[in-house]
């Protein structure tokens, strides 16, 4: 039992939190913005004089880059989460129950945040913001931002400081298997060579060389 969820914990941890982090933008989004601010542009202060709630559409990406031009931008994140998802998928596979926590934390929170924020485009043609901080000159966002932005440097640090640990404990792993397989197979050929021995000795004994 313990193996099992060794083996499918990073999964478990991954899906967790990509799950939360997707009901987390959906609902707030809608909460939010339909109850709090409905129209665009409409303002609520929140906590003064850090952050308030303003309803902003955003057509492009991050500080409005390709703006209006959201079935670009539909395939480009559909693309680029499509490709991280299989990369952490076959990282998973390789490394098993080896596999990093961080890596799990990272991929759930960039794939929900992705998601999140690709519904809005599909659904919309672009996405609902309306978390501002009213302290410094900085482009109004949403927890899917968020969840993105802390996935992003989270995965950062997994490649910059464990995915080359990860990768030689996986090696020495595998090492260490094939090693034990090759004496497995070299017991097993001993084993047949004894068996085959006392056979040897009747079929002698009846020709009459014993």
């Amino acid at each position: 039992m313990k193996d099992k969820i060794k083996k499918f914990l990073s999964p478990i941890i991954a899906i967790s939190i990509f799950v939360g982090v997707l009901l987390l933008d959906l609902l707030t989004k809608g909460l939010i913005i339909k109850h709090v601010v409905p129209n665009v542009g409409d303002s609520a202060k929140v906590m003064p004089p850090l952050i308030n709630f303003i309803y902003v559409k955003n057509t492009g990406a991050a500080w409005g880059i390709f703006g209006g031009r959201p079935i670009f931008l539909i395939i480009l994140t559909s693309v680029i989460l499509a490709l991280f998802i299989t990369f952490y998928v076959l990282r998973v596979k390789k490394a098993c129950e080896k596999s990093s926590i961080l890596l799990a934390v990272g991929a759930g929170l960039i794939v929900g945040g992705a998601l999140g924020n690709l519904i809005d485009r599909i659904v919309f043609g672009y996405v609902r913001d309306f978390i501002n901080f009213m302290f410094i000159n900085f482009p109004v966002f949403n927890f899917a931002d968020v969840a993105l932005t802390f996935g992003v440097i989270i995965i950062a640090i997994y490649f910059l400081f464990y995915y080359s640990k990860e990768e030689a404990r996986i090696n020495k792993n595998n090492e260490n298997n094939e090693k034990n397989s090759e004496k497995i197979e070299k017991n097993d050929e001993k084993d047949e060579i004894i068996i085959e021995k006392p056979g040897n000795d009747d079929s002698d004994k009846e020709n009459g060389n014993g």
